[in-house]
């Protein structure tokens, strides 16, 4: 099969299902394992899957949940993981027809998904590889592996039905770097937020609202940082509320006009949104953030780095304002634009809404929907 690597913005519009009879998804329910991190972790990944198991998927299709990490240190994902192994042997014995959807990011999760592709083919169970990595993180991985360890690497990609990418971007890497076959995006979906008066939830001070915490460097944080002290400079009442995993930088508490707002829940992460005047994603390497597509669900006006799949999701002067990674200046100029210029937020915002709403969780399902039954019939005639 040729590779199906395209623009999401040509892609994602288009909510024709695949499948040539209107019926042809209900014919069959088909028993899927979605492995991957557990569904209550912080992060994108985790909030995807969660996002899958309550989509109109779990309608169409048995769908279960096997955890194959979870944090705490050595013994407690290497616990993790042998206990998702035996359940992953369990369900494939026990499922009549089916797949696994296997959930990989890089580094450690590459090789514990290895593991679980390997573990598949023996049991003869096709695999859709679902690689949430932006491509940066993807390549610069890759260049840090041997050989051996290159060849092992592809060997798992080769045998993989599909491999499905969030952005272009990291299809390509995952194309041209690791020898991918069959390779589709499938864009992260958002449910939409119903538009309310955000006159009753807006801050009385002017809000910059950043999700992705400092505990992973390629979410930007640190670029962030450098940019609030010409950012205060020019709008000097302008507040920045900073959440996300881990623990605060030192000496952040003390800053002027910065909030630590820590891990927020779906509940206090609806209210951040709802109170900011500008969302920023000031990454250096992305797949396609949830966060960002939370924030346009949300109608927020958006800044956003230049990176990974977000490109393909927002034009620049469109639904956001873009800037190259890992420019703290400009990422303070297009903060200050929005906030000196409320109309142009607001439209961006709007803009940005009408996007995520393309992004819906049907569609998404649609193409999944897709996905598994080609697999499993091709499967059949294999």
């Amino acid at each position: 099969m040729l590779a199906t690597v395209q623009p999401l913005r040509a892609t994602v519009p288009d909510d024709s299902p695949r499948t040539s009879a209107p019926d042809a998804r209900h014919v069959q329910r088909l028993a899927v394992a979605h492995l991957g991190p557990g569904l209550d972790g912080p992060g994108g990944m985790p909030a995807v899957l969660r996002g899958l198991l309550a989509s109109p998927l779990a309608e169409r299709h048995d769908l279960i949940a096997i955890t194959t990490h979870r944090p705490g240190g050595t013994a407690a994902w290497t616990v993790a993981f042998a206990r998702a192994l035996v359940a992953f042997v369990r369900w494939s014995l026990a499922a009549p027809a089916g797949l696994a959807h296997v959930h990989m990011t890089v580094r450690g999760s590459m090789y514990r998904k290895g593991v679980v592709v390997a573990v598949a083919t023996l049991l003869r169970r096709p695999v859709v590889l679902h690689v949430h990595a932006g491509a940066v993180e993807l390549t610069t991985f890759h260049a840090r592996l041997g050989p051996v360890r290159r060849r092992a690497m592809g060997w798992v990609l080769r045998r993989c039905a599909r491999v499905l990418a969030v952005s272009g971007a990291s299809g390509h890497v995952l194309q041209t770097r690791y020898g991918a076959r069959a390779v589709e995006v499938v864009p992260n979906a958002i449910a939409p937020v119903i538009a309310g008066d955000e006159r009753v939830h807006a801050s009385p001070t002017p809000t910059v609202l950043y999700l992705g915490g400092f505990a992973n460097p390629v979410k930007g944080g640190g670029v962030l940082l450098a940019a609030l002290p010409a950012l205060r400079r020019g709008c000097p009442a302008a507040v920045a509320e900073l959440a996300g995993p881990g623990d605060p930088p030192a000496g952040l508490l003390a800053r002027e006009g910065v909030r630590w707002l820590g891990w927020l829940d779906d509940t206090a992460k609806h209210a951040a949104l709802e109170r900011a005047d500008v969302f920023v994603l000031p990454s250096t390497s992305e797949g396609l953030p949830v966060a960002l597509l939370e924030a346009m669900a949300h109608g927020k006006a958006v800044v956003a780095s230049r990176v990974g799949g977000v490109p393909e999701i927002v034009e620049d002067g469109r639904e956001a304002l873009m800037v190259e990674p890992g420019d703290p200046e400009r990422l303070a100029c297009a903060i200050a634009r929005l906030l000196e210029d409320p109309a142009l937020a607001r439209t961006l915002g709007a803009a940005a809404r009408a996007r995520a709403a393309q992004l819906s969780p049907e569609r998404v399902a649609d193409r999944l929907d897709a996905v598994y039954r080609e697999v499993v019939a091709d499967a059949s005639r294999g």
